[in-house]
């Protein structure tokens, strides 16, 4: 647990929510006069604390005894400080916010609330520096155009009731409803939205079928549609398709209902439209306005003359501190008000009382790092080691390396973690010093540990035995002595030969473990249970790579190369060589950004070469027909290819492949993989690479022990030299 927050229910002060490090966070809900008492005594234990959130913990139980007091201010005057300054980016801005403001995935009546940011749902091609491509944000969704605006404020104008305020909106932006509206292609969403309807989906011309029609229906169309977004507009191509094929309806025209149509810039992909939505958010256009939805939403024109005269005032009952509802003794009064309050949306808390400072915007030109200009990589080599390398770290400006059968133990990288002796035990060793710490035998029954991978925070421990059994340990310091031990949580059974390689990703619950039986295999780190297996590769795994900012993954076999998302589709496969016996020995991706700069992977070979890949979608000018699993395109090759048009497939045709048995898929990908350059100094295998998070260095070692730094001549060791460690 790293976080404990009070929070309404129904907008009843009655629930606290419980944020755990693994992600997964509860929402309990207790009778009235409990609620306090048990939220005291949840502060008093000794629980594990991000250092982030003491402060919150602390302050929560010193400073305030209330949901919306002055801790929840200073939070959110905290997290605005970062967003001006440019040091979080919107969409991670926009979800503080809707935490502070008591929204979250626990409580469907109180999700996260995303603007609209686009109005161009009709053009070939998105222009981001075209203002007209954008949404008015600083105007609500019923006030987007004059007419709209016009007939909303005679409504409030000529609203005359004793008992029941003034308002412009009968409905919501955000309701119950309007999420499972949303993700009704996604379980359990969809069978919550039988629930609502009923036993049955609704009418399929009510469903949620088209982004552009939803998007004029909620501007200017339907004066009962006022609805905004939700998160997964920016993160989640998933809820786009009907994977499970749902049985939605035909509507009026005859059309069946299925995938959500998506605009024509999206090329028929789900995954392009999501990654430019989200470079949309983050656009400089939509930083320079975004504060103006705050203001509308969290902010002080959500209540009072402001959100009068900014056309922004709502029912009565949407809105927290407006009833009481335990006052209320008529049941059928309360349970009227409790069902307006579930099901018609609730106005979330109001965090700013002043206008919200603007985000400093500068025009931000592509980041230069070393991958754009690889040809202008100069490499350097750092030092050598008595043993292959295994690992490599930078830290502190130092960077670390591991010989075979290591790893390095985060977060301080101060030790390591050794395998593969004579008596098959593990062992705990100083990185310094090379001393021994501690000494565990027997974790495989007997047999020899192949490979080990660590979680981000230090306390998970992963190992592959030659048994084909995925260990997961925990980590501890146990008794008055504090000596370290390993605690085993839980073995892992499905792989047939041994496990030559895992990858451990904290952020995503996620280890993928890969075989000499050319399977690769997907855990819940969280519940220690299988979830899926990928297609059956062409050779035995060679390595594995989990990234912790998307969540894909990237699987190396022999020479082929794939990337899958985290739930096992498959989005670019390449056979990186014609040399059979070039196999792919290390692969790393870009931790640059969870939106920006992600498609670029660079491999490591047993010829000694470094190959730099980009990910591009098959719509980028890259001829289907042109494109086959044994191809390998240089960027010329690549530019020559743009004289032809593709013919892009159905969306439907390319979704499911990546889930079905049988060999990786190929023919139906949306992207394909481009090789940018191979850099050349190694003479023998590349053992394992390390892409510093700003893509401005590369270090390559090899299984002689040279470490080789790749850096551009302006960045090589210039403002703060690397030191050898």
């Amino acid at each position: 647990v790293h976080e404990l927050l009070k929070r309404r229910y129904q907008l009843r002060p009655v629930a606290v929510e419980i944020f755990s490090m693994d992600g997964c966070n509860d929402l309990l809900v207790f009778h009235k006069n409990e609620r306090d008492e048990v939220f005291k005594n949840l502060l008093s234990m000794s629980l594990p604390r991000n250092s982030m959130m003491d402060t919150t913990i602390s302050g929560s139980s010193k400073q305030e005894t209330n949901e919306g007091g002055r801790l929840f201010k200073m939070m959110a005057k905290s997290f605005s400080k970062c967003w001006q300054n440019g040091e979080i980016s919107n969409f991670q801005y926009l979800m503080h916010l809707n935490t502070l403001a008591g929204r979250g995935y626990n409580d469907l009546t109180q999700y996260p609330v995303f603007p609209w940011i686009l109005r161009d749902y009709e053009s070939e091609d998105l222009d981001l520096n075209d203002h007209n491509s954008f949404r008015c944000l600083d105007k609500p969704m019923g006030a987007l155009t004059p007419e709209r605006e016009e007939e909303f404020r005679r409504r409030y104008e000529s609203w005359d009731d004793p008992e029941i305020p003034r308002f412009h909106y009968g409905s919501h932006y955000s309701s119950a409803g309007i999420v499972l509206f949303y993700l009704i292609r996604l379980p359990p969403f969809s069978e919550e939205n039988k629930k609502l309807q009923g036993g049955q989906f609704d009418h399929a011309d009510r469903l949620f079928n088209s982004i552009r029609d939803t998007w004029l229906s909620a501007s200017q169309g339907n004066t009962a549609d006022v609805k905004e977004l939700i998160p997964e507009f920016f993160y989640m191509p998933e809820f786009l398709e009907n994977r499970f094929n749902l049985k939605l309806g035909v509507k009026q025209c005859g059309e069946q209902v299925d995938d959500v149509l998506l605009p024509p810039w999206a090329k028929g992909s789900a995954q392009e439209f999501i990654r430019k939505h989200r470079e949309a958010l983050e656009s400089q256009y939509v930083s320079e306005n975004l504060h103006h939805w705050i203001d509308l939403i969290f902010g002080y024109r959500q209540r009072g003359k402001a959100a009068v005269d900014a056309t922004n005032v709502f029912f009565y009952l949407t809105y927290e501190g407006a009833v009481d509802i335990d006052s209320i003794e008529d049941p059928a009064m309360k349970a009227s008000i409790l069902a307006q309050i579930n099901h018609f949306g609730q106005t979330p808390r109001q965090l700013f009382l002043k206008p919200h400072p603007k985000r400093k915007c500068h025009e931000r030109p592509p980041p230069v790092h070393a991958l754009r200009h690889h040809n202008l990589l100069v490499p350097r080599e750092v030092r050598t080691i008595s043993s292959p390398i295994s690992q490599i770290v930078i830290f502190h400006d130092k960077i670390h390396v591991c010989g075979s059968n290591h790893i390095l133990k985060p977060r301080s990288y101060t030790k390591c973690i050794a395998w593969g002796f004579p008596d098959r035990s593990l062992r705990f060793m100083s990185y310094d010093q090379d001393r021994l710490i501690s000494t565990h035998e027997g974790l495989h029954g007997g047999g020899q540990i192949q490979c080990a991978g660590i979680s981000r925070d230090g306390r998970i421990l992963v190992t592959g035995g030659e048994d084909g059994v995925v260990a997961i340990w925990r980590l501890r310091k146990d008794g008055i002595r504090k000596q370290r031990r390993l605690h085993l949580q839980k073995l892992l059974c499905a792989h047939t030969q041994k496990v030559t390689c895992v990858a451990v990703c904290q952020p995503y619950s996620l280890v993928v473990s890969g075989s000499n039986d050319h399977s690769v295999i997907f855990w819940d780190l969280r519940s220690l249970e299988f979830v899926l297996q990928l297609p059956e590769m062409p050779a035995p795994i060679s390595a594995v790579h989990a990234n912790d900012l998307t969540g894909r993954v990237v699987t190396a076999a022999g020479t082929n190369l794939t990337v899958w998302t985290i739930n096992g589709e498959c989005l670019a496969t390449v056979n990186t060589s014609q040399l059979p016996s070039d196999t792919i020995m290390s692969v790393i991706s870009s931790l640059f950004s969870d939106w920006m700069e992600t498609n670029w992977f660079i491999t490591g070979h047993q010829s000694g070469g470094v190959k730099l890949w980009h990910m591009e979608h098959i719509s980028d000018d890259v001829t289907r027909l042109r494109v086959r699993s044994h191809s390998v395109f240089s960027v010329s090759e690549y530019k020559r290819l743009k004289e032809d048009k593709p013919s892009l497939p159905s969306q439907k045709s390319l979704k499911k492949d990546g889930h079905l048995p049988g060999r990786v898929p190929v023919s139906s990908t949306e992207y394909q993989l481009i090789l940018f350059r191979v850099l050349k100094w190694h003479k023998q295998p590349v053992t394992s690479i390390y892409l510093t998070n700003d893509l401005k260095q590369l270090v390559s070692g090899d299984a002689g022990g040279h470490l080789v730094s790749w850096a551009l001549p302006d960045e090589t060791f210039k403002s703060s030299p690397l030191q050898e460690n």
